[in-house]
């Protein structure tokens, strides 16, 4: 694996919290866990993501792997996967067991859905592949996702937010500004 590769998932796995931002404006943020758990044995840089709501940890809403691959432009790009059963790997990041039975056949690759990674010097901005349209069936209605993060330390912030596909007006997601989330626990990978 490219150390630079291995420096960007060194800082991104383990487990992020968001909530002073949740105590501090409880109107405008929710209390969320994102965790980045390390699948070791899938291709080297598959990661595991699970976003839940503090008052269920156990529970995640969001559940999906992507894959890191170093381009040669530098740049990072993270296919996105979404699991064919994903309750039955609901809370794989709390199980080992759980995460050593994730195999290629449980995953679909969620075309038009993937990021590119950019190593700035105030640290890693991601967001969705220029002309990607990925499409958040939500609320009874296909939305176009717009979406981006800030890696920085022990740091993340993220900016998500789905789009009627007509007319361009916002359906859902931050109303206030971006999530920022702090570190909680870190989760390195032995990848080669």
């Amino acid at each position: 694996m490219h150390p630079s590769l291995k420096r960007f998932l060194d800082q991104l796995c383990g487990e992020f919290s968001n909530q002073q931002q949740a105590l501090d404006n409880p109107p405008f943020f929710a209390h969320i866990f994102i965790r980045y758990r390390p699948i070791e044995h899938l291709q080297p840089g598959s990661i595991l993501i699970e976003q839940s709501y503090a008052i269920n940890p156990k529970s995640p809403y969001r559940l999906r792997v992507i894959k890191a691959e170093k381009l040669e432009s530098g740049i990072i790009k993270l296919w996105n996967h979404k699991f064919r059963e994903p309750q039955h790997f609901a809370s794989a990041t709390f199980d080992r067991t759980r995460r050593q039975e994730i195999s290629e056949k449980d995953l679909i690759c969620l075309d038009q859905c993937h990021y590119q990674v950019t190593a700035k010097e105030d640290g890693y901005h991601g967001e969705l592949e220029e002309g990607c349209r990925c499409i958040v069936h939500r609320d009874g209605r296909d939305t176009l996702l717009v979406s981006s993060f800030h890696l920085q330390e022990e740091a993340l912030s993220t900016l998500d937010r789905g789009y009627d596909i007509e007319t361009s007006e916002r359906r859902w997601g931050a109303i206030a500004g971006e999530y920022r989330f702090k570190k909680s626990a870190c989760w390195r990978a032995d990848w080669h």
